[in-house]
């Protein structure tokens, strides 16, 4: 039986750390999930690394403005070098590979959701590896991914697969800084846990992402019933000894899978920190009644998001469900605590009555 599985792996895993492309890091990575392969795996690669592959053939500009456009220059450059890399790599095994960039839209947008999903099938059915990275070339920060992490967990629901493996510095999740000597490593963990006892350590100097990232991600998979394995790119074999369990985290999903294509679709684009918190009688009616969100339960709203994004909703500090948005962030920030008949003056486009309607709406006492 062929298991599909998922496994991202973080810029420092495929370049150095100055910048340039290791091949070395590169052959070790692909000769663990050629044997993996061979022994009825379907491995799908998230790799990071396009920035930093062009590190030093960019000038860095002196004005914090330019940054944007000096990362996406440097994916532009990188993204060849490592894909020439990868293929050159996989030539030696006489494994073919097909590059995919996306950027969060694509994964929001139904229709193209779903050319995703048939695309990977179709590269999986005639034996080829499909490597993934966010299209950093045109992303900009209301349609990013954000890191690799998140991205990863949006294509092991699109992929259908049944385990995410994370590859950091880090070989799992520890208490807190592993490095510090007293730092306990957890083996297994629930999927109901909710890490609140754990100090989580800074990202890599290189990556965008950190353990928060990671962490985030595990919380968007495992109620819906897949593994996340997180350990160790350091390692010989690194991701055929965390499947093997000699090492590593591993975030146990809930027993019972969820069967809703539509409500893991959901679960799996919330956009991180993106919410808005609601009053009582929000609460009340979200939790009791399963009605749509209007805007006069809102009382702030919190991070930038496009209408049709997915954000949370939360009573003080709980999240009470996660939700599509009818309205972007600037626009409900005009209209929250507003009743639906004071809208029309304050929007010169109305686009429903509701804030998020209840089709769009998954409760996560329910559903999470």
């Amino acid at each position: 039986m062929k298991h599909r599985i998922v496994v991202k792996v973080g810029s420092l895993a495929v370049t150095d750390e100055n910048g340039g492309v290791n091949p070395s890091k590169i052959k070790n990575l692909i000769a663990d999930l050629f044997e993996l392969r061979n022994h009825g795996y379907m491995p799908i690669l998230i790799s990071s690394g396009a920035i930093n592959s062009a590190r030093g053939l960019i000038k860095k500009p002196d004005e914090k403005k330019m940054m944007i456009s000096y990362q996406q220059a440097l994916a532009a450059v990188g993204q060849p070098i490592l894909m020439k890399t990868y293929i050159d790599t996989l030539s030696e095994f006489n494994w073919p590979c097909a590059q995919i960039l996306v950027t969060h839209e694509d994964f929001k947008e139904r229709k193209r959701f779903l050319n995703i999903r048939n695309t990977i099938n179709r590269l999986l059915e005639n034996g080829i590896l499909p490597i993934v990275n966010e299209n950093d070339t045109v992303s900009f920060e209301e349609i990013t991914v954000g890191d690799n992490d998140q991205l990863a967990v949006m294509m092991t629901e699109a992929s259908d697969a049944d385990k995410l493996i994370l590859l950091s510095e880090a070989d799992g999740l520890f208490d807190k800084n592993p490095k510090e000597p007293d730092a306990i490593q957890f083996k297994e963990i629930d999927f109901r846990d909710d890490f609140l006892n754990v100090k989580i350590a800074a990202k890599t100097s290189v990556g965008r992402g950190g353990m928060d990232t990671k962490l985030k991600a595990v919380r968007k998979l495992t109620p819906l019933g897949i593994d996340v394995i997180l350990g160790s790119y350091l390692h010989n074999k690194a991701v055929s000894r965390l499947l093997l369990h000699q090492g590593g985290t591993n975030f146990k999903g809930n027993p019972v899978r969820e069967k809703s294509r539509r409500k893991s679709w959901l679960s799996t684009l919330v956009k991180n920190d993106c919410y808005v918190i609601v009053d009582d009688g929000a609460s009340t009616a979200l939790t009791d009644g399963h009605t749509s969100l209007l805007p006069v339960g809102i009382k702030k709203v919190q991070g930038k998001f496009k209408r049709g994004d997915v954000i949370q909703i939360r009573h003080k500090r709980k999240v009470l469900a996660i939700g599509l948005t009818e309205y972007d962030s600037s626009e409900l920030n005009l209209i929250k605590g507003k009743k639906s008949a004071e809208i029309n003056d304050l929007l010169e486009y109305i686009h429903s009555k509701v804030a998020i309607h209840k089709d769009n709406l998954l409760l996560k006492k329910d559903e999470l």
